[in-house]
């Protein structure tokens, strides 16, 4: 019985030893023991994903600005692009009202559109990707689609939606009806208007937006403008009240080129943010201007413009920056770094942000 107990106790003493041992060479290499009992941990970061995903939007947006606002990517509160169509950037750059508002923002000298003809560079500037639409050809890339109500067609809306921010597509001349996606064109009468096409209205090719969000999609009368006796169209009245984060403004076919020329879009452009939408309504908005497409040239070169109170003016540009080669992916991609969304697909994902032109 005592070399029994002898013999426990040598071999408690070895033990000893050899777990000080293992101890000291985990010390040494770094590492930590770690108990097996690792459920509550487990617990604890699944309790932590779910309280992520339980957040109110509202929270999500505030998390996402703060985060956007550390990476320097937050510049402006509100964008409004609009879209001129068919003018090549030789040509457009010369122009005396684009030249003029050109002054005072980001005049970018080597921007190419995506490709020919209108309607996929349309979709790219929404949803990162035409779906492949431009492989139809020029004959038949035009022709309008219903994208189906689902993961693979979403746009930048369902981003912002999420993120509990808003989305509005106006368009000059939109048919009368409670969501009209079925017309494709109207011709407008009135000699002073222009006429309407769908495809220059890119929300209305989605089935989500048909079904769920038409009456983010708003008809602009262009007889109308900003008024001294309150009658107003619909875009000036919600830029006195406040414009929603993202706005897509469509002109009719004489505002923006397609029926008439560079000269004419350049001028209505001028007037546009002149009288309709004067510098006081557009604190905190950047203004995107550009064309969908260019005309003639061969390169797919097109004139686009950055004005707001966040852009540099042109004296204080660098012109290194703006002669990087950008489309319009990459203005996708800076609206969508600036609210904190995750990119769409391939081609905004893989664009750099447009940066070194911001105050």
């Amino acid at each position: 019985m005592l070399q029994e107990c002898k013999m426990t106790s040598t071999f408690a003493h070895r033990a000893g030893l050899l777990w000080r041992i293992l101890a000291i060479c985990l010390m040494v290499c770094g590492l930590t023991f770690v108990p097996a009992k690792s459920s509550g941990r487990a617990s604890e970061l699944g309790q932590s994903n779910k309280t992520e995903e339980a957040k109110p939007a509202q929270e999500k947006v505030r998390d996402a600005s703060q985060a956007a606002a550390k990476s320097g990517a937050h510049h402006f509160d509100r964008v409004v692009i609009i879209v001129l169509e068919n003018g090549d950037y030789e040509k457009a750059v010369k122009d005396k009202n684009l030249a003029d508002l050109a002054v005072h923002g980001a005049s970018f000298s080597n921007f190419h559109a995506l490709f020919h003809p209108s309607y996929p560079n349309y979709l790219a500037m929404i949803a990162g990707t035409d779906f492949g639409i431009h492989r139809r050809g020029r004959l038949f890339a035009d022709r309008q689609t219903d994208f189906p109500d689902d993961s693979a067609h979403h746009t930048i809306a369902d981003r912002l939606i999420a993120s509990g921010l808003d989305f509005k597509n106006y368009a000059e001349e939109l048919p009368e009806g409670n969501c009209p996606f079925h017309i494709d064109g109207q011709h407008d009468g009135n000699s002073k208007k222009g006429d309407y096409v769908r495809r220059h209205v890119p929300f209305l090719s989605f089935r989500e937006v048909q079904e769920k969000w038409c009456d983010h999609v708003v008809g602009v009368d262009s007889a109308k403008g900003n008024s001294l006796f309150g009658d107003d169209n619909s875009f000036v009245r919600d830029a006195k009240n406040g414009l929603v984060a993202y706005s897509f403004y469509s002109p009719n076919m004489n505002n923006d080129g397609h029926n008439t020329n560079v000269e004419a879009a350049g001028e209505w452009l001028h007037k546009f943010l002149d009288k309709t939408f004067p510098e006081k309504l557009r604190k905190g908005t950047l203004v995107v201007v550009t064309f969908d497409e260019s005309d003639r040239n061969a390169d797919n070169k097109i004139f686009t413009l950055f004005l707001g109170d966040m852009v540099n003016d042109a004296s204080a540009q660098n012109p290194n920056a703006l002669a990087r080669r950008y489309t319009h992916y990459n203005v996708l991609r800076t609206i969508e770094d600036n609210f904190g969304l995750e990119p769409l697909s391939a081609g905004d994902r893989e664009a750099e942000p447009i940066t070194d032109i911001w105050k």
